[in-house]
């Protein structure tokens, strides 16, 4: 447990928005499906980026945006990840600091891979189209996170995709054991329902070993409990974690520790710009709650005050790239 400020250590793919206002012979060039999120390969990432570069950044990443909210709610945040010694990677740890986040990520070695990007490309229409490679965030190690790890926090924060990588699984268990031994809990996102259905075997064997607290959308914890109905799958959350949180969007959460479950409604957010990030924010003002030692009902609210300010803009963060995404090309 850390002695002064809560603090929060998050682990995740590292990535950096690049957005870009280009016109509607990029998207075709590219092959990229308008207003559709792609992933692709390094070729076709290079490819884009030399294309639209050097467009305007924001550092990102699920766990990341949560990290970084945690500076909004007064809460120690760490982010663990990797990215390239190149520029979007100097933007990554540069843009963290700038605001109070500790982020000792690894540099990947391998000069041919890049720092991951998601390059948001955005037509004189509004339209936005996502390219995403993942690069250097998938070379992320044990020994990077041995490395890097603080020996004293509250809460480590774990993002399902890092399951995806090659490493991933040795990834998350050394983060997990070494939060045990510095007395932190365990918290988890499962990403997305296409990641738990991916990785669905080792994410359930994770919870049963490690996890303290459990957070999510409906559909996320819905594919792990084997539940559609929200408040079913809440229950089965609550069969193996102390504490959970299952997001509905406008419906509000539903949370619960030993005391029992609450429904948390939803802030009102007079114009809905962009859901992108909004789970995230949430995460943040959840996880920010509990490790000040709020109840469930107090952390929900702050998570949805959090993800409320995010709905209101594009992107999963204010700042120079949420406002680049609303403006149309020139």
């Amino acid at each position: 447990m850390s002695i002064e400020t809560p603090h929060v250590v998050g682990v995740g793919n590292a990535l950096v928005d690049v957005v870009a206002a280009v016109d509607h012979a990029v998207i075709d060039r590219h092959a990229l499906t308008p207003g559709g999120m792609h992933l692709v390969d390094a070729e076709a990432a290079h490819a884009l980026f030399q294309e639209v570069a050097p467009g305007v950044r924001q550092s990102g990443g699920s766990v990341a945006n949560s990290i970084a909210h945690l500076a909004d709610i007064g809460v120690r945040g760490t982010y663990l990840g990797k990215v390239a010694d190149d520029d979007l990677g100097r933007t990554f740890r540069e843009e963290m600091d700038g605001m109070g986040i500790k982020a000792p990520v690894a540099v990947s070695e391998d000069g041919a891979i890049g720092t991951g990007r998601c390059v948001v490309l955005v037509t004189p229409d509004g339209e936005r189209t996502m390219s995403t490679h993942l690069g250097a965030a998938v070379t992320l190690a044990p020994s990077d996170i041995k490395e890097a790890q603080p020996d004293a926090f509250d809460i480590l924060f774990v993002e399902g995709y890092v399951w995806d990588a090659p490493q991933g699984a040795a990834v998350i268990e050394t983060a997990a054991q070494q939060a045990r031994a510095a007395g932190a809990r365990v918290a988890l996102t499962p990403s997305d329902p296409g990641c738990v259905e991916r990785n669905q075997g080792v994410m359930l064997n994770f919870i049963a070993q490690h996890v303290d607290i459990l957070i999510g959308n409906h559909l996320e914890i819905g594919a792990l409990a084997g539940q559609e109905d929200p408040a079913a799958a809440l229950d089965w959350a609550m069969c193996r974690v102390g504490v959970a949180a299952v997001t509905e969007h406008e419906k509000g959460s539903l949370v619960a520790d030993a005391s029992g479950a609450t429904r948390v409604p939803a802030v009102p957010v007079p114009q809905v710009v962009d859901t992108t990030g909004a789970g995230d924010a949430y995460a943040s003002g959840f996880l920010g709650g509990i490790a000040l030692g709020h109840t469930v009902a107090e952390a929900g609210a702050m998570g949805a005050d959090l993800a409320a300010r995010v709905l209101g803009h594009y992107g999963a963060r204010d700042g120079a790239a949420a406002r680049a995404i609303a403006l149309p090309a020139a």
